[in-house]
């Protein structure tokens, strides 16, 4: 299984998409550092928990995208015939679905690496800062809710229609693009933005009000239950 993970990530970051996406994500994500926080996001530093969470919050949509586009790797013409040939090996199809999840996981995560390596060099850079340990929570708020529910949405849709994942894909867009509440968007762009504003104090510490919390709870939750279903057979 260890090969056939590093068969499947080298397929998905060693090819000409993965590279022009992390060249627009890198890109955008500079115009997001040099226009927005630079200045600091609602009157905090630009290297605060709150700017960079905001970064995060405006380069989360490519990032998502990124990693639809690698699901649609699997679900193309050419995978179905191929995946006639592995269902009749010995490997068990469920791991080797875990397997493909992973190396999905991996590739998303590399190109979030990236982008958080941009602005971490950013703060490094212009102001002598790399304040690592305060700017993992809002790494953690965003990434890990998003990617998870973005890979079991896409996986539990490539079973019925290839078609389906762009849909999905574009359901996600919109999570994470439009200007819902807090407890719906994905990106939480709004939340970097008012909540500092709400406080009684100038550039306020990082806290996460319960409500929040709890619906990053809930795509968890959802995510899970996509990927045990979209495992099981149909």
């Amino acid at each position: 299984m260890i090969k056939i993970f590093r068969y499947e990530f080298r397929r998905l970051v060693c090819n000409k998409f993965f590279f022009g996406l992390l060249a627009i994500t890198l890109f955008y994500g500079w115009q997001v550092l040099m226009g927005d926080v630079i200045r600091g996001v609602s009157h905090t530093a630009p290297f605060s928990p709150w700017g960079f969470g905001f970064y995060l919050s405006q380069v989360l949509p490519l990032i998502c995208l990124g990693e639809s586009f690698f699901l649609s790797f699997f679900v193309s013409r050419a995978e179905r015939r191929v995946s006639q040939l592995t269902a009749a090996t010995p490997v068990d199809p469920r791991r080797y679905q875990l397997v493909r999840a992973a190396a999905v996981l991996a590739g998303t995560l590399l190109l979030a690496a990236c982008a958080v390596a941009l602005c971490l060099g950013f703060y490094a850079v212009l102001f002598h800062v790399l304040p690592l340990g305060t700017l993992l929570p809002p790494a953690l708020l965003l990434l890990v809710p998003a990617l998870l529910f973005c890979l079991a949405a896409g996986f539990f849709a490539s079973r019925f229609h290839p078609a389906a994942l762009f849909a999905v894909a574009a359901a996600i867009l919109l999570l994470t693009l439009l200007p819902l509440p807090g407890f719906a968007s994905l990106s939480l762009s709004g939340f970097f933005r008012s909540y500092p504003l709400a406080a009684a104090v100038l550039d306020p510490p990082f806290a996460v009000p319960a409500p929040l919390l709890l619906s990053r709870g809930a795509y968890l939750f959802l995510a899970f239950v996509l990927l045990k279903k979209a495992g099981t057979p149909r």
